[in-house]
């Protein structure tokens, strides 16, 4: 199972489309139930998703694997005592991948501690989250590619696929995992739902609009597993059981779209692509 199960919405009011708030402790445990039974091992979460942590460390999580998030603006001088609070709250002896939640956080010393606490065990795979290819490239001119990469990309957001990243971290035998498959559930709402300071990106939307007639919605956004074969995890959030169910069926009738279909989807608009810049229409 590619699928990776995101954590925001444990802990935080996440997602455009989020209607309900921070999922209940109810639903959290049918969530995971859903996923165990559906074959997803990975859970996906960070220190700065509100208290997502503490609250998967109350779950039974048994069947998981963790990877987490350094808080942003974390320093060689308070990383081992983060990591350690992280594996206190979630109840793991170890994490299967620990990641800088930003790039700008890196220096040598931390990446250094990093390092130290991976050789005792704490840690498996050492990582880095990116939000542009651009980021790769600067990365990469002062140290190799991390064993782990987390990266953006949807239908509209091709932008790694097509910058040829994606191509070079398989190549270094880096795992990939995608996050903002739904584009925090944008792609899922029909025209008529979607927030009205959107109605600017109308013209970018109307492609995937009418293949979601043929499609559906959520059938649609998934073909994004065909269209990106080089990703080993696809991170997807969900607020109900309900909702992970229907993800897991999506997956298995998810089209795939050919050459032209992709690039009749994709949109170079950085206001739509990166939600940090919402706030701003």
């Amino acid at each position: 199972m590619k699928l990776a199960l995101g954590t925001a919405q444990f802990g935080l009011n996440y997602g455009v489309s989020n209607a309900v708030g921070k999922v209940s402790d109810h639903q959290l445990q049918q969530i995971l139930q859903v996923a165990a039974a559906a074959g997803i091992t990975l859970l996906d979460t960070a220190q700065a998703y509100g208290d997502a942590e503490s609250r998967l460390g109350m779950m039974s999580t048994e069947h998981f694997q963790v990877i987490s998030k350094l808080a942003p603006g974390i320093t060689a001088a308070t990383a081992q005592a983060t990591v350690y609070q992280s594996l206190q709250q979630l109840k793991q002896p170890r994490l299967y991948g620990l990641m800088l939640h930003r790039t700008q956080d890196y220096s040598p010393e931390l990446w250094q501690e990093l390092q130290f606490m991976q050789s005792t065990g704490l840690i498996g795979k050492l990582g880095i989250s990116v939000y542009t290819p651009e980021e790769l490239d600067a990365w990469y001119a002062h140290d190799p590619l991390p064993l782990l990469v987390q990266l953006p990309a949807n239908l509209l957001d091709q932008r790694f696929l097509r910058s040829g990243w994606l191509d070079r971290l398989k190549d270094a035998e880096c795992e990939i995992h995608v996050r903002s498959v739904f584009l925090q559930g944008l792609l899922l709402m029909p025209p008529e739902q979607r927030p009205h300071r959107f109605s600017r990106f109308n013209a970018q939307f109307n492609s995937f609009d009418t293949l979601a007639q043929q499609y559906g919605r959520l059938n649609l956004a998934l073909a994004i597993q065909y269209a990106m074969p080089q990703i080993d995890r696809f991170v997807i959030g969900c607020c109900s059981a309900a909702e992970i169910s229907d993800i897991v069926k999506a997956c298995q009738q998810a089209p795939i779209l050919n050459t032209s279909e992709l690039a009749l989807l994709m949109s170079d608009d950085i206001q739509l692509l990166n939600p940090a810049l919402w706030g701003q229409l």
